[in-house]
């Protein structure tokens, strides 16, 4: 495929994933959002917690991220308001309903568009990421934690993206590593 061809699947993919997110934002409830702000930001001011990038991930946790319970608001909103979609969106909603938060380092560029990416906490299993203006700002090797799903051709992703400190990286490395030996 030539960079014309994959651009030409990924922006409508790109669009699909912004009506879709615009959608399952008004399944969230309040106790959605509270939940995610202790998960994610328990310290932050509540005008902290208004600024777009931040209000962006908390929505990303609340809709992705299982309750207590272990259910999600995402599958919630497809029971409940997935029919509402139009048949292409509704399709890219169930797609998007496998999506996996984790943490990725960039391998190398995509010949024809985007990126290689290695998931550091899966075995470093490599992923074709389509995602303009991540490749545009992405450097070599950065590490980076976001979520992302199987589009078809390739993957995308959606909600914000984090760089992690080595701190936290170091974390997650070890929580994996330890959570590999008790299953193997």
């Amino acid at each position: 495929m030539t960079r014309t061809e994959v651009l030409a699947q990924y922006r409508p993919i790109r669009a699909g994933i912004r009506r879709v997110l615009r959608e399952a934002t008004l399944a969230c409830r309040p106790v959605d959002i509270t939940r995610a702000v202790k998960q994610v930001a328990p310290w932050a001011a509540a005008a902290e917690l208004e600024e777009e990038d931040t209000a962006e991930m908390l929505v990303d946790v609340a809709l992705f991220e299982p309750n207590q319970r272990g259910r999600r608001v995402f599958d919630r909103f497809l029971a409940e308001r997935g029919e509402r979609l139009k048949a292409v969106d509704r399709a890219l909603a169930e797609r998007m309903a496998g999506a996996w938060f984790s943490i990725f380092r960039v391998a190398e560029w995509h010949e024809a568009a985007g990126l290689w990416l290695e998931d550091l906490l899966a075995g470093h299993r490599r992923v074709w990421l389509v995602d303009e203006a991540l490749e545009a700002s992405a450097s070599d090797e950065a590490v980076i934690g976001l979520r992302l799903f199987d589009a078809g051709p390739f993957h995308a992703g959606f909600g914000i993206i984090v760089a992690p400190d080595a701190e936290t990286l170091d974390f997650c490395l070890v929580a994996q590593e330890r959570a590999m030996a008790e299953c193997g």
